[in-house]
Order: C-alpha cells, then structure tokens, then sequence
C-alpha cells in the first residue's frame, strides 16, 4: 500500500471525523503517502495535517461559477484536475462521498481499490463495500469511517480528531487579542451563537436562541468577568449583532471578520467555548478545549462528542420527537425547536462550572 487517497467533499464536521481514520491509516503504513480531496472551506483544517502529504481542493461552487463564465474552460479545469489525480497512480481511495457520480471520476482516475459505504445504491462503483440502508444512526461517525479499515485487516484505534495549529494562525490570534486588551491571564469565552450552515433556511432548528446566548454571555461578564468573543460566519452576522447590539458590556464582535484559521488560532485561546451542534463545536473539541454544546435535531449518539464526552458539557432534551433529522433529512419542526427551548439558561450555567 504505497498511495493512499481519502474523498469527504462535506464540511468541516465530516472532514474532523475523518481525521482518526487518517491517523490509523498512517500509523498502519508509515511509509505510504496519504493525500486527501476536500473543498475549499475545509482546506484549512487539512494544510497542516503532519500525517498527510498531499491535500488537493475540489470545490463545486468554483466549477458552477466557471462554467457560467465560459463552459470551455470549465472542461479544461476538469481535465487538468482528474489528470492530476490519474498521475498520482493511487492504489486505493476511501470514497466517503455517497455519490456514484464521485465515485465514476475515482474509478475513471485508474484507481483500483475503491472503500465506502453503499447508499441507496450510490456506491454502485466501490469495489468494496458496506451496506449503509438507514444512513449513520447506531454510533458515531468517526467509527463508521474507522470501520472501513476492517477491509485492510486493521483493527482502528479511537484517537482523537486533529487540528494542527500553525504558527502563523497562533501569533495571529495572539495579535487580535493583544490589540483588545485581551491578556493570557483573562477568561476568554467564544461564543458561537449559529454554526448549520450547511442546512440553509433550516439552520434555525440546530441553534439554541440567541436571547439565551445573551443572557448567559451577561452571566459569565457579570459573575466570572469574562471576556466574550462572538463568532460565526458571515451568513449569521445578524445572530452576532442582535447578541453585540444588547450587550452592555460590549464583547468582541469577529463574526465574518476571520478566517477558518484565524478562528481555530483564537480558539486554542479560550477557557470556554459555547456553540451549537456544528463545526465550530468540533474544532473546540479537537484543541480539547472546555466546551458547552446545544444538540436539537441531530442524534449526539452520532455526530456529538467523540471519542468520549471529555471536556464537553452536552446539553439536549429526550423528547419522544427527538433526534428528529434521520437518512440525512430534517422534516422539519411542529413543536418551534422545543428540545433546545426547554433548556434553560440557569441550567447552562449551573452545569458547567458544576
């Protein structure tokens, strides 16, 4: 096994989850050369990856847009990026796409031995392959990729997700802070009041409402003089305002301000990190950073903590209508978000400094 490729074309979540795989992979085959497809926004957590040694970016949205502007040089960017593949001669790939149109250009590129999981037939061009009839819904994520390994005689052990910080990013970080009169000695706490993106309009179902996140940001300024820092996406700038706007104490506002690595920079800097059920959860959790985090419509048995809830505070409801999302749907919500309404912020509170 001298070349191998994994393929998550999802968002920063499904990359994490990939990452113990990666681990096993190279510990394994120390001396096979590991690459990785990913996209454009995920890019950052791969870069620095010490046990990767090629990372390659495919991006859909750059492909749409180039085909609107000139349908020729659409192909040409296609034929250029599958002759780069094809040039790697990879022995095998793990396809975590669940598309067969994926998995034609991987088996297209010459590569031989071909991993997944097989969904409603879309794994039709694996070569090896475990039926997934119900979508992820008995266990974690990470150990349905790790459960891929079993097709190479390896037995998975649970590391941890990885995020590699680079230097630059740190002294960023450390540079933003400076500049707030944020100091090493202070309790910084990162608010991450959106996260869902991937979701759309129905984004709103994963959050916790963002007059709680107001509330217990007042709390933890009044009671443990902590400094908050907002962050989020440019897409979720009104959730940070309207929690800024209402603040008296007026906390640092980066939302849509930084990059992916100027906020896993600022991340590694923070005693406490509250977020939703999302990427930013699971970058906190990856610095093995204190963290608070709201699961509504999505089972925490399968995208929540992992190996282990260490160092995570999880807060949910048992309602008979929860985890409600299932076979990668949402169908949506009769009851306004109710299993992330009912948790109080008394009881956030109470149950993290516990």
């Amino acid at each position: 096994m001298k070349k191998i490729l994994i393929f998550n074309p999802f968002g920063i979540g499904d990359v994490l989850f990939t990452t113990p795989l990666i681990r096993n992979l190279k510990t394994n085959f120390d001396e096979a050369s590991i690459s990785y497809i990913c996209n454009r926004r995920t890019y950052p957590l791969l870069k620095n990856n010490i046990f990767l040694d090629k990372v390659f970016v495919f991006e859909k949205d750059e492909w749409r847009a180039c085909a609107r502007e000139s349908k020729w040089a659409m192909v040409k960017k296609f034929c250029a990026f599958f002759s780069a593949i094809r040039k790697e001669k990879f022995d095998i790939v793990f396809d975590l796409s669940l598309n067969s149109q994926y998995g034609f250009f991987l088996k297209a590129a010459g590569i031989k031995q071909r991993i997944g999981y097989n969904y409603k037939n879309r794994g039709r061009f694996l070569t090896r392959k475990i039926p997934l009839p119900q979508g992820y819904n008995d266990k974690h994520i990470a150990r349905y990729y790790l459960n891929l390994l079993n097709f190479l005689d390896i037995t998975p052990q649970d590391y941890n997700f990885d995020v590699f910080l680079s230097p630059a990013s740190l002294d960023k970080g450390l540079k933003i802070l400076e500049e707030q009169n944020i100091g090493k000695s202070d309790f910084i706490v990162g608010v991450c009041p959106g996260a869902g993106d991937s979701w759309g309009e129905t984004a709103y179902f994963k959050r916790w409402p963002k007059e709680y996140f107001l509330k217990l940001s007042e709390i933890l300024q009044n009671k443990l003089s902590a400094k908050i820092i907002l962050f989020g996406s440019k897409s979720e700038g009104n959730i940070c305002e309207y929690i800024y706007n209402n603040m008296e104490q007026k906390p640092l506002n980066l939302c849509g301000k930084i990059t992916l690595e100027d906020f896993i920079g600022l991340i590694s800097q923070c005693g406490l990190v509250i977020a939703n059920d999302g990427g930013p959860f699971h970058i906190a959790q990856a610095l093995q950073k204190k963290t608070a985090v709201f699961y509504g419509p999505v089972n925490d048995r399968v995208y929540g903590p992992y190996p282990d809830e260490k160092n995570c505070v999880v807060f949910k409801r048992e309602l008979n209508c929860r985890p409600c999302y299932n076979k990668f749907r949402f169908p949506g919500c009769a009851r306004d978000k109710k299993c992330l309404r009912d948790i109080s912020v008394e009881e956030v509170f109470a149950k993290i400094f516990r």
